[in-house]
């Protein structure tokens, strides 16, 4: 067993080697290093970032503005350089570029790195950055691609898109039901009404005590036949009717977007351009 004051200095001396591990001004390891001491940075499509505390993530992602748009194309190389900082010597600014087709041009570009030891630790994880980037759609883009750039239904999946159109479906039959049940009911109250009101005696009223007279002849035509001629426009109204309600919802739900049509010289299975040009984007820094 250690005396009581060489457990203390033991002690001691592991609390000052801890404080000096997180001292932010001194290197924690050999893979730690500033980022404000990188100029430079070369991502590549396909490959992951080193990580030490968290997963690694691609060296390149697109975020934004729509998946569809992300998919078309994915640069194989991007290089981001060191702009200096601004507010803080640890927020640096980055300019990023990267060969795209004259149909796709950068927007904003975010740079990611693995802080060493959390997440606002100065010092990062060599070879953890990677780049977060906005693939926007130039003039030319537009005309090619612009329709693919439509509010919140461009990226919902599959099975929401049948869920929405099952509610949609399921409404129109709800209101042609009720509606349907009420006619019926409306049309059956009425003949009952005609049926008490004149009876199947000769005048309805009055008179003398002699035997009544023959019931009045039942016209079958005369009262039917404008309801079965009225009702196949019933149905043709009530399902154009919940057709465009339905439609006019799933518009509301998308939000406002422009719809495209494209030019006569692509088509919307045409890729893009085989001939690229610099592109450049502008962004901060962020830690994970």
């Amino acid at each position: 067993m250690l005396p009581i004051p060489a457990a203390f200095f033991l002690f001691l001396s592991f609390f000052l080697d801890q404080t000096t591990a997180y001292n932010p001004n001194k290197s924690p390891s050999r893979n730690a290093v500033l980022l404000s001491n990188i100029q430079t940075l070369t991502l590549h499509a396909n490959r992951k970032t080193s990580h030490r505390r968290v997963h690694a993530i691609p060296q390149l992602t697109c975020v934004g503005p729509s998946k569809r748009i992300c998919s078309l194309y994915t640069p194989d190389v991007m290089r981001c350089t060191n702009q200096g900082y601004d507010y803080d010597e640890n927020d640096i600014q980055w300019t990023c570029t990267a060969e795209l087709p004259p149909e796709f041009k950068l927007g904003s570009t975010e740079v990611v790195c693995e802080g060493y030891r959390d997440s606002n630790d100065p010092w990062i994880l060599k070879g953890s950055c990677g780049v977060e980037y906005r693939m926007l759609l130039t003039e030319e883009g537009e005309r090619k691609f612009g329709y693919m750039t439509g509010g919140a239904l461009d990226d919902r999946s599959w099975a929401e898109q049948l869920w929405d159109f099952v509610k949609g479906v399921g409404t129109i039959f709800i209101v042609m039901g009720s509606f349907i049940a009420l006619m019926s009911y409306c049309n059956r109250s009425t003949i009952n009404n005609v049926r008490g009101a004149g009876g199947w005696f000769g005048g309805g009223g009055g008179g003398g005590w002699g035997p009544p007279g023959p019931p009045p002849p039942y016209d079958y035509h005369g009262r039917y036949t404008k309801t079965e001629t009225w009702q196949p426009g019933f149905w043709s109204g009530a399902l154009a009717g919940g057709l465009a309600g339905y439609g006019l919802g799933n518009r509301r739900s998308s939000g406002r977007r422009t719809v495209y049509t494209p030019s006569s010289s692509g088509s919307s299975s045409a890729g893009p351009s085989n001939w690229t040009r610099e592109s450049t984007g502008f962004g901060g820094t962020r830690r994970r």
